[in-house]
């Protein structure tokens, strides 16, 4: 029963609105030239208390206004991580969404597990730990997060984990309130050269029920193509030239009359 029950939540939950961040296309420019990001919240629901901040990598705020779903995210002049956060709160319901950015700028007295440990919200999904700098999520390499509620850790949490590319599957935290996952090599189209593959989308979605309040939280990131990936296809890619090469010197190293077809 409990199997036909995450069957479900899985098919449904690929379809119903979960609040979420994706990258919008392109970059703009923002103050004093620097480049802006640009950020889309998805599933938003009309007429709901909400609300959207940044907390900066030394963990000071600022509240995000926009008009529509997109929004820009200007250069803070700090570097390392920050967190950008929307939260959408009813009567019945609690929703969450969290994005990590990595933001260029000076250096800071504060360390991402710095910007980990501040609450975000009731229900969260942490990352433990966040990529180093040069890093970033990559195919084909494990990752843990932490799942909590209320600060106190959650055993056997379901966690619905999807790729852009179509992957998905049903996760649960151990004992410890902690999640592994394995980013799968699911990049379609693999090209030579790291800067020739855009990145791709994961999500990490979850929800419970605490006294008649639905809680529900997003974690978007984006992930990389491991470099084994883009250069097994750079190898491939040599071999066969290098065959077509060997194959048009030894064709001229032949006499003649080698060459020529039999009849």
């Amino acid at each position: 029963m409990r199997n036909l029950i995450l069957f479900l939540w899985l098919l449904t939950g690929q379809v119903q609105a979960d609040l979420h961040w994706q990258p919008s296309t392109g970059e703009t420019k923002g103050h004093q030239g620097a480049k802006a990001h640009v950020f889309k919240l998805v599933d938003r629901l009309s007429g709901t208390n909400s609300s959207v901040e940044l907390i900066h990598s030394d963990l000071e705020r600022s509240v995000l206004f926009s008009g529509s779903e997109l929004f820009r995210i200007n250069s803070t002049g700090k570097n390392n991580y920050h967190a950008l956060i929307a939260h959408e709160n009813g009567n019945k319901y609690r929703r969450m969404a969290v994005r990590y950015l990595y933001l260029n700028g000076k250096p800071v007295d504060y360390s991402p597990s710095d910007l980990l440990a501040v609450g975000l919200g009731a229900f969260e999904i942490i990352p433990d730990p966040l990529p180093r700098e040069h890093w970033r999520y990559t195919s084909g390499k494990n990752y843990s997060f932490l799942l909590k509620f209320e600060g106190e850790l959650l055993t056997d949490q379901p966690v619905l984990v999807m790729t852009e590319f179509g992957a998905s599957e049903i996760l649960h935290s151990d004992a410890t309130g902690r999640l592994e996952i394995a980013i799968p090599n699911d990049f379609p189209d693999v090209k030579p050269g790291k800067r020739a593959n855009p990145p791709g989308e994961l999500r990490l979605f979850s929800e419970l029920t605490r006294e008649g309040i639905e809680y529900q939280t997003s974690l978007s990131a984006e992930y990389r193509v491991s470099s084994e990936s883009w250069q097994s296809v750079s190898l491939g890619s040599g071999v066969a030239l290098g065959g077509l090469v060997f194959g048009f010197w030894l064709n001229r190293r032949l006499p003649v009359h080698s060459r020529r077809k039999t009849k």
